[in-house]
């Protein structure tokens, strides 16, 4: 019975798992235009009052990938506490302060009045530069990730990036089918 529970245990684990960094994935560049997609979305908590609207989304050692401000089309969104789609059109680096380096790369668009409090949800998606670049594309990988606002000071908790948690219909699903697992088990053992 304990080896069954487990087995559950671990076989669930993922859809629950997060991790305080950014899947970000790039490619074209070398003479290209360069996409970067965000692979699954990252939550930001907002802790400490902006000086200034927001959100700057700081993602650490990209490198320096826009030296200066591409023009990017594409569809990366966040949201603030569940409401709005709000649309992030500038992708920056080469610009350094107190916690942003020239390796840093930064997106920000819309901007919205945050408080302490405030759970921002950055979206899934991808933003391509509209000319060529001539760098190569930055590595794919995972990066840590939080916001800035426009005085470069940190407003939030390092961002998280979850994988997606089950709704209700799909847990209940998935209550029932582990309910009957224990009643088999339990069947053959008596």
């Amino acid at each position: 019975m304990k080896r069954l529970l487990f087995t559950i245990a671990a076989a669930a684990a993922p859809l629950f798992s997060a991790s305080a960094q950014a899947n970000l994935s790039f490619s074209g560049g070398s003479g290209n235009p360069l996409a970067m997609t965000l692979l699954g979305p990252v939550q930001y908590t907002i802790t400490s009052t902006p000086d200034s609207p927001l959100p700057f989304f700081v993602f650490t050692g990209t490198g320096n990938v826009f030296g200066a401000s591409p023009t990017v089309s594409g569809s990366m969104t966040y949201s603030v506490n569940g409401l709005g789609s709000f649309g992030l059109t500038t992708a920056k680096s080469n610009f350094a302060s107190s916690t942003i380096t020239v390796n840093d790369m930064y997106l920000y668009g819309s901007f919205q009045t945050l408080v302490i409090g405030d759970i921002v949800r950055l979206n899934a998606g991808t933003l391509t530069t509209v000319g060529n670049f001539a760098a190569a594309a930055p590595t794919s990988r995972a990066y840590a990730t939080y916001i800035n606002d426009d005085n470069s000071s940190t407003r939030s908790s390092p961002g998280v990036g979850a994988t997606v948690v089950p709704e209700p219909a799909s847990f209940a699903l998935m209550a029932a089918g582990l309910l009957g697992l224990v009643a088999v088990r339990a069947r053959r053992r008596s």
